[in-house]
């Protein structure tokens, strides 16, 4: 439901507003909450005080320490959660081989015009991270004809990234956020 409700609220297109995550209901979904709260700790909301006058002493330090706190990054129109990078296959129609973003974060006005986030709970093994990354590096790496008529990486296509020393290198970053709360050490 909040995926329909998304882009109604942000006025932004439903093919920007992700996937449904897969599993979600047989693992406790685990990965999405883990997913939100990064999503919460990058974007690090400002509490209202005025709403905590009448809560305990020590709520109403944890809130002033939140207000007190360096800016996050973007506004909540910023983030894109289970945005697919195809490798193969096209933005609406994906095909195999390609990643998945858990999250993906366009804002410029803070500095960051284009983050890729990819979550690891510590349950999958290191090579199957090993891979994941090979398949951002894949997405990165793909060339399509834009608009133009011009060749260039697909990833900028849909989002933009100023010109840097290298033009379309180096490729946009990749956070990798671990949450050990399953057996593998991160």
């Amino acid at each position: 439901m909040g995926l329909k409700a998304a882009p109604r609220e942000l006025g932004r297109p439903v093919g920007e507003m992700g996937n449904p995550a897969r599993g979600a209901g047989r693992t406790g979904a685990l990965h999405p909450m883990t997913v939100n709260e990064a999503v919460l700790a990058l974007l690090r909301p400002k509490p209202n005080l005025s709403q905590l006058t009448g809560e305990p002493a020590d709520v109403r330090a944890a809130a002033q320490t939140a207000v007190d706190a360096p800016a996050g990054l973007g506004t909540i129109a910023s983030y894109a959660t289970e945005v697919a990078l195809p490798a193969t296959g096209t933005w609406s129609n994906p095909g195999k081989g390609g990643a998945q973003a858990d999250i993906v974060i366009t804002a410029p006005e803070d500095g960051v015009p284009l983050l890729f986030v990819e979550i690891d709970n510590c349950f999958e093994s290191a090579q199957v991270l090993a891979a994941k990354i090979d398949k951002y590096m894949r997405f990165y790496q793909r060339k399509v004809k834009d608009v133009d008529g011009k060749e260039r990486p697909m990833w900028r296509t849909r989002w933009w990234v100023p010109d840097g020393r290298h033009s379309d290198q180096p490729h946009p970053p990749l956070l990798l956020v671990f949450n050990r709360i399953g057996p593998r050490n991160p």
